[in-house]
């Protein structure tokens, strides 16, 4: 095995390795499992995805853009996918860099927005029910999310080292 190879990632083994490490974390939380891989893929895919990327909209540096971009003009969003993305970014950056964003905001704030981003996602989707479903269930669940993914960060930095050669099991 070479170095190179250790560190190879692609979007399914970095999926595996998000939504492994949330069902560690969340084992005595009321989640789906439904729920856990949609935001081990919002972990996933924001992981893979450059600050600098023009293709798409990528993550944000901070809660202030969400603010700036979703809040400002909150009352005219009632396109579900940037409702979606609203929730996700929201997810990330309460949640995952919860430890962060708390010494400039009031990330509790951002908990009921997100909680809000995926209410109005539930209402405007025009998507299947299972999708519907799934954001009223993260609607109700997103501040128990934002927790579970703080718990997830200060557990992957403890363990930043540590490298496993096995890899987490696939879906």
């Amino acid at each position: 095995m070479h170095y190179r190879d250790l560190l190879a990632v692609d979007s399914q083994s970095t999926l595996n390795y998000f939504h492994a490490n949330l069902q560690d974390v969340s084992a005595d939380s009321r989640v789906s499992a439904t729920e856990t891989i949609y935001v081990a893929s919002i972990l996933a895919s924001y992981a893979q995805t450059s600050r600098a990327d023009t293709t798409s909209l990528p993550p944000f540096a901070s809660l202030s853009d969400v603010f700036d971009m979703f809040v400002m003009q909150r009352e005219t969003i009632t396109d579900p996918e940037l409702l979606e993305i609203a929730g996700a970014q929201s997810l990330l950056l309460a949640g995952f860099f919860r430890d962060q964003m708390q010494r400039r905001h009031n990330v509790e704030w951002y908990d009921q927005l997100g909680t809000m981003f995926y209410e109005r996602a539930t209402q405007h989707s025009t998507q299947t029910p299972n999708r519907r479903a799934l954001f009223a269930r993260l609607s109700i669940t997103f501040p128990e999310w934002t927790a579970i993914c703080q718990r997830l960060s200060r557990a992957l930095g403890e363990r930043r080292f540590l490298l496993r050669l096995d890899g987490p099991k696939p879906m």
